[in-house]
């Protein structure tokens, strides 16, 4: 039952981790030059480039914290 609880855990981790990423690595670099723009009143462009690499990368250590944290958790019971 403790694997399996920290498999879930695991799992959420990696869901966690995942829109973390894409939240740092996307959605940041486009959205704030955009903000400083209208701040500022200047004009400007901005891009990201996000591969699933660098998604996949971040939901399996994500899965690895998820799940040795939770089982180490259990385990200490």
């Amino acid at each position: 039952m403790i694997y399996i609880k920290s498999f879930l855990f695991g799992i959420g981790g990696a869901i966690v981790a995942s829109v973390l990423w894409i939240l740092i690595a996307f959605v940041l670099p486009i959205f704030v030059p955009y903000l400083i723009g209208r701040i500022r009143g200047t004009g400007g462009a901005s891009g990201a480039h996000l591969t699933s690499d660098s998604v996949a990368i971040a939901a399996f250590l994500g899965f690895v914290v998820g799940f040795g944290w939770e089982w180490s958790r259990l385990r200490g019971r």
